[in-house]
């Protein structure tokens, strides 16, 4: 039997909690299992629990649409004349 105390989302170090708020949700994690000895996964429920208690939600990357290069088409247009060449050339 473990004697770590039980730590919950509401008592977190002080530099747990800071790494959380910054958004830094991995070096939190490091922290909180070096501070109480605690597993993987019961450290990343606590320090998920404590974000969104805080509010801190994931940033995703922001999707663009992007215009094809002219080159990507250039280059499209010759692999497939090329194909059609060689094509013709062995097939026919």
């Amino acid at each position: 039997m473990s004697s770590n105390p039980v730590i919950t989302d509401q008592d977190l170090p002080p530099e747990v909690l800071q790494a959380i708020l910054d958004g830094r949700k991995v070096e939190a994690i490091s922290r909180l299992r070096e501070i109480t000895g605690m597993g993987l996964a019961n450290a990343k429920v606590v320090v998920d629990a404590a974000a969104r208690r805080h509010g801190v939600q994931r940033e995703y990357p922001a999707m663009t649409d992007s215009k094809p290069s002219p080159m990507g088409l250039i280059k499209l247009l010759l692999l497939a004349v090329t194909a059609y060449i060689a094509y013709q050339y062995f097939v026919a």
